[in-house]
């Protein structure tokens, strides 16, 4: 990685789309000159294909190795598709509970989606993965002290029931994030940054949209695509969203930063903590010191 520095105020790339383009054989330079460096959404077919988690992950899996563990589950949209903001509960449910309970309940009368099984808690998931070329992820170099803290570089395991759907939302932190499908089907709903003054802060629900509530939702641009089983999306940075499994699912969700978007969140970061941001150059560059300062309790 090269030395990171502050350079220049930088601004957000993007560009809006008509459809999500699907690629495989994707060489590095390709994807930079035309995805990641004009801020556009894309799925590649063949990231996820010799990941040990392709034939290893399925409910079975989680129920035995992971069964006790609870995680907090996300209350979605209710039934009927009433919109209002995804809240995540403060509840917590085990993994077996919500495999062997929730999900073969006959009836519902609420949508939870299994969140939060961190791969900064069970480093092991992360064996079952490679780190793809793609990725470039610079939170790799950080502390998990310190991404635990701060909820920098989340890189979690979702298991959702048929039906789930996280409520309309962007990544926070500018994260560019990668969704891989390790088993199911995903129909996801993506905006334009340039869409948001359309969307009433997320509290549209884009699968039944109640346009006598939200008006000028009629004018929004979305775009649609489906993830399939073994396939991975990246969505980029500030680009609003909604996903809805198909079937039940099991996926990978990889928040990232690099060259892309680092600038931006360093300057949300100095705005907002100043002592903290005009330090994380240094700790991107020296993670060391990084650990030294939490250690000590200075971030």
């Amino acid at each position: 990685m090269k030395s990171i520095q502050y350079k220049e105020k930088s601004k957000l790339v993007y560009t809006p789309v008509d459809s999500v383009d699907r690629r495989s054989n994707l060489s590095y330079e390709e994807f930079v000159q035309e995805y990641a460096s004009v801020g556009k959404p894309l799925i590649i077919t063949d990231i996820v294909t010799n990941w040990k988690a392709s034939t290893k992950w399925n409910l079975d899996f989680f129920r035995s190795n992971y069964g006790s563990v609870k995680l907090s589950r996300m209350q979605t949209y209710d039934p009927e598709g009433e919109a209002k903001r995804y809240e995540r509960t403060y509840e917590t449910m085990s993994v077996k509970d919500y495999i062997d309970d929730y999900m073969s309940a006959g009836a519902r009368n609420k949508l939870l989606y299994l969140r939060d099984l961190s791969v900064h808690d069970y480093p092991e998931l992360w064996d079952d993965c490679e780190e793809s070329i793609y990725f470039n992820n610079w939170y790799t170099k950080l502390p998990k002290e310190l991404l635990k803290k701060y909820s920098f570089g989340t890189n979690a395991v979702l298991i959702g029931f048929k039906g789930t759907s996280i409520g309309l939302h962007y990544d926070t932190e500018f994260s560019a994030t990668w969704v891989s499908l390790i088993s199911g089907q995903k129909k996801v709903i993506l905006f334009a940054p340039d869409q948001e003054k359309y969307l009433y802060e997320g509290r549209v629900n884009c699968f039944k949209p109640n346009l006598e509530k939200f008006p000028l939702y009629t004018k929004a641009k979305p775009v649609e695509c489906i993830l399939n089983q073994g396939e991975t999306l990246r969505i980029p940075t500030m680009w609003w969203h909604q996903v809805k499994n198909l079937e039940n699912s099991i996926s990978l969700n990889t928040d990232t930063l690099n060259e892309w978007n680092y600038e931006l969140l360093y300057q949300d970061i100095v705005e907002h903590a100043p002592v903290i941001g005009h330090l994380f150059p240094l700790v991107l560059n020296f993670p060391w010191i990084g650990r030294v300062l939490v250690s000590i309790g200075l971030v």
